[in-house]
Formats: C-alpha cells, sequence, structure tokens
C-alpha cells in the first residue's frame, strides 16, 4: 500500500460509520447479547491491530493458539454499550495518531500478523490498516442487521454517502 490518502479515507470512513452505527445503537436495545458480542470482536480486534502496529501487543499469540493459555477476553462479561462504544472511540482516536505519524515508507514497514504463524503472514503496515476498515465494515453490516432485527434502525454508512457528504468527521454524541 502506497497511497497515504487512502488509508486515511478508509480510516475516516471507519470512523464515521463506527459512531452513525453507534447513534443508531444507542436507540434501540443497547444490552442486545448478539450485537454486544459482534462489536466486542470488532473492536477488540481494532485494538489487537493498533497494539500490533504501535508495539504495544504484548499477548502470547503462540500459547494462545496452542490452547496452551486462555486469551485475556476468555470467560469476561460481554461490554456493556457505552464501554463498546467508548472504546471504539478511543481505537479511532489512535488510529488518527499513529497514521499522522506515517508517511509512504512508513505505510510500507513490514508487519507480521502473530495470529497467522503457519505460513507466517507478512503485510505491510498499509495492508493491515486497510485490512482494519474492511474488517471492521464487515462486522458493521452485520451490526446493522441486527439492529434492525431488533427493531432499531440501521443507517446506510456507505463509502460513496461518506464521501457525498464532505468526508465528515466521526460525530460520536447526539
Amino acid at each position: 500500500m502506497r497511497d497515504l490518502d487512502h488509508v486515511n479515507d478508509l480510516l475516516g470512513h471507519c470512523a464515521w460509520s463506527d459512531a452513525v452505527f453507534f447513534r443508531a445503537w444507542a436507540k434501540a436495545d443497547r444490552g442486545d447479547e448478539e450485537l454486544r458480542e459482534r462489536l466486542r470482536h470488532s473492536t477488540a480486534t481494532q485494538t489487537f491491530f493498533l497494539d500490533l502496529l504501535t508495539g504495544a501487543m504484548d499477548l502470547p499469540w503462540d500459547k494462545i493458539l496452542k490452547g496452551e493459555v486462555k486469551p485475556p477476553w476468555a470467560d469476561q462479561p460481554l461490554p456493556t454499550f457505552e464501554a463498546l462504544r467508548s472504546d471504539t472511540r478511543h481505537n479511532h482516536a489512535r488510529f488518527n495518531a499513529l497514521v499522522k505519524g506515517l508517511d509512504v515508507a512508513g505505510l510500507q514497514r513490514p508487519v507480521t500478523i502473530p495470529w497467522f504463524p503457519d505460513p507466517p503472514c507478512v503485510v505491510d503496515l498499509g495492508e493491515a490498516l486497510v485490512q482494519v476498515a474492511m474488517h471492521t465494515q464487515h462486522h458493521r453490516g452485520q451490526a446493522m442487521t441486527r439492529l434492525k432485527q431488533i427493531g432499531g434502525k440501521p443507517k446506510n454508512v456507505d463509502y460513496i454517502i461518506w464521501l457525498w457528504k464532505g468526508r465528515p468527521g466521526a460525530e460520536w454524541d447526539g
């Protein structure tokens, strides 16, 4: 990945879309376990990538993958709506800080994804950021479907709508 503007756009859209989703969810059943599970996964994945890309990753993935140790999220209760929204918002602030410090050469830095060990998964940092945006989009679509099932009003967060609206920033409250 060599296009910093494209990465910025994907992450900007991701933050905006997440904020739109959480505002819609706030008007529905905030305790829905399926939504909380889906968002725990999506938010945790964002956090894992952030920790990996910033050098803060300290999980023993080799032992977790072999079943020798439990991951820190095992046997933990589902986070609340408020905790998920706060964590997701914080992740997007961390992504912004990370990308602000990058140049094209930084985007090309190789990154080994430890949870795909055999064969090793090595991508560049820009590709890892694209993965975050795409993974989040995938699960956000699932979450919007669930939101409709529980009586909420899902929102269209297509990339082209974000572009059409002038690339708005994420509005988390309201």
